[in-house]
């Protein structure tokens, strides 16, 4: 078993027990708070993950990747934004559920190992267009399990139930569509660099700025999507209902634009 495959399970391991920690703090209601120790083990699951994937996919002459460390990294870099924010604030229930979500994605790579391609095919710049699109994955990973936890929130004040613990950890309603929408345009922006640099690097291969692939027109129609929900908040002030269901359709379509054709190649 190699070093590398031991840091992966380590990092796996300390992402979920973290992960479990902080969720079961949540459930104890609106006082419910996590220890604040817990973020040194996220801290140390991160490097380790880091560690694995640098030395997994990054070789001297050739560069391992595919949907599994696709999967990977984007987890990788949801716990550093999560990570940094729970400095800043306290640890909530959604980093939480982002870490157990993180630790089944950290051994993502081992069950799906990808294709070695030439290290020289990889350029600097493509490789940070494609660092720079993993992380507006991860911004809207997060903004998916937020939005979730609002949909939760919505139900629970209409039919107060199971779960209520949990539910009354989380900021009120409006503060917590407040957060969702700003997620949602931190994603929006990497997405749109995503799409210029995106075009550049086609100039670079195929001597036109737009190849019309499956991966482009899908990506360029989340990112109308994604356009139109944070023009309707700021123009016409739309909430939770409306705009989840926008998110769901725009997620849908840009997880589809790379991570759903992806794992059907690799598998089928």
């Amino acid at each position: 078993m190699s070093v590398l495959l031991i840091s992966t399970g380590f990092a796996a391991l300390l992402y979920l027990l973290s992960g479990i920690c902080i969720v079961t703090a949540m459930k104890k209601g609106a006082d419910a708070k996590a220890s604040s120790l817990l973020r040194w083990p996220v801290l140390l699951g991160l490097i380790l993950h880091g560690y694995a994937i640098q030395g997994e996919m990054f070789q001297s002459e050739a560069v391992h990747f595919g949907f599994g460390y696709a999967v990977s990294v984007m987890f990788f870099f949801a716990v550093i934004i999560l990570l940094i924010e729970s400095w800043v604030h306290r640890l909530h229930g959604q980093f939480g559920i982002v870490l157990i979500a993180a630790a089944f994605g950290a051994i993502f790579p081992v069950l799906f190992p990808g294709n070695a391609l030439p290290a020289a095919d990889w350029t600097p710049f493509f490789r940070f267009h494609l660092l720079a699109a993993l992380a507006a994955y991860s911004f809207m990973t997060i903004a998916l399990v937020h939005a979730v936890l609002m949909y939760m929130q919505n139900r629970h004040l209409k039919e107060p139930g199971e779960g209520a613990g949990f539910i009354d950890s989380l900021p009120g309603l409006v503060v917590m569509e407040r957060i969702f929408f700003r997620i949602v345009a931190c994603g929006f922006l990497l997405l749109t660099f995503v799409l210029v640099s995106g075009a550049w690097t086609t100039k670079e291969t195929y001597g036109v700025f737009f190849h019309f692939d499956h991966k482009m027109i899908l990506t360029w129609i989340s990112w109308i999507v994604f356009g139109i929900l944070l023009l309707g908040r700021w123009l016409a002030g739309w909430r939770a209902k409306t705009a989840l269901r926008l998110f769901w359709a725009g997620f849908v379509v840009f997880v589809i634009a790379y991570f759903g054709y992806s794992f059907i190649l690799e598998v089928f």
